[in-house]
């Protein structure tokens, strides 16, 4: 894989420095899981927000229903 370099200041890599040593992986490697894990959750925050915007005002029993009837519809298809 390239190597890609980020600008942190000192005293968060230094931090980062130590949390890797004392759970026995590199900075990169923490670093890695770190952003991976931000990606990962911001996209969960948008599909979040999505899924909030196409609900609406619809009840917990009208969005099961509605998925329901899709998963359904979808079945027949096949």
């Amino acid at each position: 894989m390239p190597t890609k370099s980020i600008a942190l200041p000192d005293a968060v890599y230094e931090r980062v420095q130590q949390i890797a040593a004392a759970e026995g992986t590199t900075v990169d490697q923490l670093a890695t899981k770190a952003i991976e894990r931000d990606l990962a959750r911001r996209w969960l925050d948008r599909i979040g927000r999505e899924g909030d915007q196409r609900r609406g005002d619809m009840s917990d029993a009208e969005v099961e229903a509605v998925v329901e009837q899709t998963v359904q519809e979808s079945r027949t298809r096949s």
